[in-house]
């Protein structure tokens, strides 16, 4: 019970090809050792605070345009949606090939999973971090992960985004 979550999460990185694991995660996770690097060896930390609040705000947004998204997908009457749904792609779930339909409604519902997870994780972590005694090194690598997760998001909503106007604007025949 409300962990189906986990079988959502699963599609999509069943759905995570070399390009886009690349893109979506090689790419957020060498920044977020770069900004590791910097906080480790660097003396304030302060820009934190900054980014916690700007993520949230981020977030927030990214979290209604995206059930946006997938409100116009599961309502929409376009013709362009209705070949979409028809339309199968080369990604496989449990031995199916999917449409990009489906394709595109596990990308933007993972988009809101991660990105609901982030808000509660940014909104907790300054009451974790004021009554829980962690070590720098370990405030650093939890910030570099948060901000791996960010760029991840942010990457992962550009994507979609362009599948998204790709579909729409696809000349019809």
């Amino acid at each position: 019970m409300y962990l189906e979550f986990f079988i959502l999460i699963s599609d999509y990185l069943k759905t995570v090809t070399k390009r886009i694991f690349l893109f979506e995660w090689l790419f957020p996770f060498l920044f977020s050792l770069l900004i590791f690097y910097l906080l480790y060896t660097g003396k304030s930390i302060s820009v934190a605070e900054t980014f916690k609040n700007n993520s949230i705000n981020l977030l927030g947004i990214l979290v209604g345009f995206s059930i946006t998204i997938i409100t116009i997908l599961t309502t929409g009457h376009s013709k362009n949606l209705e070949d979409i749904k028809k339309h199968l792609t080369k990604v496989k779930i449990n031995g199916k090939q999917i449409s990009l339909y489906r394709l595109l409604l596990i990308n933007f519902t993972y988009s809101v999973i991660i990105e609901a997870f982030l808000i509660i994780v940014f909104l907790t972590y300054p009451l974790i971090n004021q009554n829980i005694q962690i070590s720098k090194p370990y405030k650093h690598l939890i910030f570099s992960t948060l901000i791996c997760l960010v760029v991840h998001i942010l990457l992962l909503t550009i994507r979609n985004l362009t599948d998204f106007y790709l579909i729409l604007t696809k000349p019809k025949k």
